[in-house]
Formats: C-alpha cells, sequence, structure tokens
C-alpha cells in the first residue's frame, strides 16, 4: 500500500494534496587539485525528510566543476532536485560563499551560470540558508563531507543501492558523537568502486514513517 493511499485511508486525502513536508539539508563539497584541469569535484548531502523520519544520501561527481566554489554550489542543486515536491527547506553548509550569496549579501558576480541552476533549483520551495562551520562534529554535515570526497575521489555517482546501505548506518549513529561506523562501510565501498568500477550490492533501502507522502516523491 503506498503513502498516499494511507493518508487516504485515514481521512486526510485533502491534506495530502496540499501537504508541503520539512526538509533539512546538510550538504557539502570537494575539490581535488581546486582550480587546475586536473580538478576532481563531488559533492554530498544528508537529506532529513522530519515528518517522516526518512534519510537520503546524494554523492555526486561533478566533472563541470573545477573550483571548490562551484562544486558547493551544485552540491546544494544536487540536494535540491531530490526533492519531488515543494517543501520547507533549510539547507546547512559550510560555504559562506554559498550561504552569504543566498542571503542576499553577495552580488553573483563570478559562476553566473552555476547560480543559475542553483536558483532554477530553489524555485517552489520555501528554503533558510545557514551556515555551519565545517569539520566541527556535527554528525550529518561530516557525512556529507566523506560523501563528496568519495564522489571526487572515485570520479562517479555512487549508486543508490549503497548510499540506502549507507543511510541506514548514518540514522543508527544520528544520535551519537561520531559517525565512524558509517565511514568504515563507505570506505569499503570507494575501495571496490576504484577495484571494481563502480559494482553495487544487493542492500535494503531505509524508510521511515508512512504515514505523510515523501519529499522524495511525487
Amino acid at each position: 500500500m503506498n503513502t498516499l493511499k494511507l493518508v487516504e485511508d485515514n481521512g486526510c486525502f485533502e491534506a495530502a494534496e496540499s501537504y508541503t513536508p520539512l526538509v533539512t539539508v546538510y550538504a557539502d563539497a570537494s575539490c581535488l587539485c581546486n582550480g587546475s584541469p586536473d580538478a576532481s569535484a563531488g559533492c554530498g548531502s544528508v537529506i532529513v525528510d522530519r515528518n517522516r523520519k526518512q534519510v537520503k544520501l546524494v554523492a555526486k561527481y561533478l566533472p563541470d566543476a573545477v573550483t571548490n566554489q562551484q562544486a558547493e554550489i551544485l552540491a546544494c542543486v544536487k540536494a535540491l532536485e531530490e526533492l519531488r515536491r515543494p517543501c520547507r527547506v533549510e539547507i546547512f553548509s559550510d560555504s559562506m560563499y554559498v550561504i552569504d550569496t543566498m542571503n542576499g549579501r553577495n552580488r553573483m558576480k563570478t559562476n553566473r551560470p552555476f547560480w543559475g541552476c542553483l536558483v532554477e533549483a530553489s524555485l517552489g520551495h520555501h528554503i533558510t540558508w545557514k551556515w555551519v562551520k565545517g569539520h566541527d562534529g556535527l554528525v550529518f554535515q561530516e557525512a556529507a563531507d566523506r560523501l563528496a570526497r568519495a564522489a571526487s575521489t572515485v570520479k562517479t555517482d555512487l549508486l543508490s543501492d549503497d548510499l540506502d546501505f549507507l543511510a541506514e548506518h548514518l540514522s543508527e549513529e544520528s544520535d551519537q558523537l561520531n559517525i565512524r561506523s558509517f565511514e568504515i562501510e563507505l570506505d569499503k565501498i570507494v575501495s571496490r568502486y576504484d577495484s571494481s568500477g563502480g559494482s553495487t550490492l544487493p542492500v535494503p533501502g531505509f524508510d521511515g514513517t508512512a504515514v505523510y507522502p515523501s519529499a522524495f516523491s511525487a
């Protein structure tokens, strides 16, 4: 039975039509050899549908980004592209460049094609942009950093089955002060990508409470 049917059975079908998920995004980027012709950029994000208690991970290779600033912009773009319905979104990033610009404190003087992508991805959502200090122990932000670094290292997107598997580990650690088991499993996946070109394992997905429509499905 799908989520929308569950809502209808509870007598809340009209509410489901206008329901707006509450989502928190932790976005980060990595750019190896920043600014050089050999640059390899990736982005990572942890996306939390707070009503459903559902976690979704993103780890994407960014062949069009050659600087860390460009990758930080695209990290937010790729996260927002995972949302399939209008949402109330709180985005955390350790990039003061991105946060200040999206809050109107900076002008989009450079990287205009990248900013254009972010503005387009933001349409339809109510977004609050918040800066967070990098490598300051915030669990989900640290996980986004590791995912970005993994994608930039293997130079490919991490597959959805692997990300679902990692989401389970991360959700189990979300109330703790470290993400060690998540990092161990991610290191194993990166090693496998390096040796086999990104093969996947059959792993179960992660789901949360099905009462609310998911932010990740239309």
